[in-house]
């Protein structure tokens, strides 16, 4: 049997099964096969990517968390999706919905839109709906990690998806999230192309920032994840104090930033002057594994919005 007349077999076999509903009994007794070998067949679908199976989770608020976190950090709003006892990755899928419904709600047109980058934003843009904007700007505010991510997920994909779904035009920062020595990166910052982008995104209506972890998990700590930085760098900066990473930014659990050699050379929006001009800054996390990290950028009041899980909250709070 040929690829194709393979394929068609697979494609048949899981209409039936998916679609009209017939068991694997039934089906193996219509065409000729065994159970098992339905069962198989079914499998070989799913792999070779002709069947999909997308879980739409429902997506509900707790109150009682948002109007505690507005009252406790002077939010202006605050999104907490109940996560129940889902996996880190579905939670970053629902909080990325969240974030998509508030942004359609926000958005407008002549808006500037500064972007970070990571997961949850990049399912915030795959869950945007398209919206025929117009005179919309969407400017990267960090640098690229480049052949080290997932370009899905990389500042300038990121950048390029919110573009394609606002019909808006995107303005990339063509440089590395960090550079080798502080000289360096204050030389590219000085260079006139870099100087306006960064300038763009300090003055942006909306910021859009993901909220990482400072640890030696890849999954949590987008820095650690980038591979830009040495294992012995985040621990340095671990014991100096450091809980988050916001805006390419070191914050300790109180929210100050941290004075050290990591932050010195990051590519990204000066984050105070982006906090004193910025229309909105949004902050997006989920997880439990968040919370430390998400409580120091509330105690840092770098925030006006933040979207977030019911898991990553409730230490918070309690």
């Amino acid at each position: 049997m040929d690829s194709d007349t393979r394929k068609q077999l697979l494609a048949e076999i899981a209409t039936l099964y998916y679609k009209e509903k017939k068991t694997q009994s039934q089906i193996g007794r219509r065409l000729g096969y065994s159970r098992s070998a339905i069962s198989r067949i079914l499998t070989e679908a799913e792999e070779q990517g002709i069947v999909e199976i997308t879980i739409k989770y429902p997506l509900s608020r707790d109150a009682n968390l948002e109007r505690r976190l507005k009252e406790k950090y002077h939010l202006d709003a605050a999104f907490v999706v109940n996560s129940g006892w889902t996996s880190y990755a579905n939670a970053q899928q629902l909080v990325g919905r969240m974030g998509a419904i508030f942004l359609e709600q926000s958005l407008k047109d002549g808006i500037t839109i500064g972007i970070g980058w990571g997961i949850s934003i990049s399912e915030v843009a795959r869950f945007l709906s398209p919206m025929e904007l117009e005179n919309v700007k969407v400017v990267q505010v960090l640098g690229s990690v480049g052949g080290r991510s997932d370009p899905r997920v990389d500042g300038p994909g990121v950048a390029a998806n919110f573009a394609s779904k606002l019909n808006a035009r995107y303005h990339i920062l063509h440089a590395p999230l960090f550079l080798d020595t502080e000289d360096a990166c204050t030389t590219l910052k000085n260079q006139k192309q870099i100087a306006e982008t960064l300038n763009e995104g300090i003055h942006c209506d909306i910021a859009l920032l993901g909220i990482g972890t400072v640890e030696i998990d890849p999954l949590y700590s987008s820095i650690f994840r980038s591979g830009f930085l040495a294992e012995e760098e985040i621990r340095a900066a671990m014991r100096q104090g450091g809980l988050g990473n916001f805006c390419g930014m070191i914050l300790d659990k109180e929210g100050k930033i941290l004075d050290n050699e990591i932050s010195s050379r990051t590519m990204a929006v000066d984050l105070q002057q982006l906090r004193e001009n910025c229309g909105m800054v949004v902050g997006i996390a989920a997880g439990e594994k968040k919370s430390g990290a998400i409580e120091s950028v509330l105690n840092g009041n770098w925030l006006d919005v933040l979207i977030t899980d019911s898991a990553a909250v409730r230490p918070i709070l309690q």
